[in-house]
């Protein structure tokens, strides 16, 4: 004679339903979030999109492709180049309006650790606002420079390392491949 299978308790049913429920709910109002922001951007662009081979290319000779995750794309020259080697890092969030606005503010103004604030300035034609800031040098090593900008709801800041500390070389750099991605950038 077999035993019949054991029939699950009530409790556990409705624990079941119960997550079943919240789980539900969590996706609908992520749904309704996501309609519900203001401004251009309702998804998320294509990341290593924002910035032309040719720009790459010219930029990090040796970099191929480039390497895609949830908010960022990153470009750089094979790890046997070095430990000082060349790359372009692009993250992008979006947010709402004011969030975004919020955002950029306390990046120029609080600044994240390990940035020159003597040498951050503005720079007019590439999105709402934007500001380019350096990384100091290791002497002889390698310099990098950032252009963090804002279009209505998103934020981008895109770095340029380079291999060696010219200073007019990477803050030209940075420059152009973040007046391509303001440009490219579509909502």
């Amino acid at each position: 004679m077999t035993t019949p299978a054991p029939q699950p308790s009530r409790g556990a049913l409705i624990a079941a339903i119960a997550l079943i429920v919240m789980v539900l709910a969590a996706f609908g109002a992520w749904r309704w979030w996501d309609r519900a922001q203001e401004g251009e951007f309702r998804a998320d662009p294509h990341f290593c999109g924002l910035v032309t081979p040719e720009t790459i290319h010219r930029l990090v000779p040796t970099a191929y492709g480039g390497r895609e995750d949830v908010s960022s794309c990153t470009w750089a020259a094979p790890r046997e180049k070095g430990k000082y080697r060349a790359s372009v890092h692009l993250f992008a969030s979006r947010l709402n309006v004011e969030l975004a606005r919020k955002d950029l503010r306390e990046d120029r103004t609080g600044g994240e650790l390990g940035w020159e604030r003597s040498t951050q300035e503005d720079l007019l034609g590439i999105g709402d606002e934007a500001f380019l800031r350096f990384q100091p040098p290791e002497p002889g090593k390698h310099i990098t420079a950032q252009v963090v900008f804002r279009r209505s709801n998103m934020v981008v800041s895109l770095s340029y390392a380079r291999a060696d500390d010219n200073r007019q070389a990477v803050r030209a750099g940075v420059v152009d491949a973040a007046r391509e991605a303001a440009a490219l950038l579509k909502p």
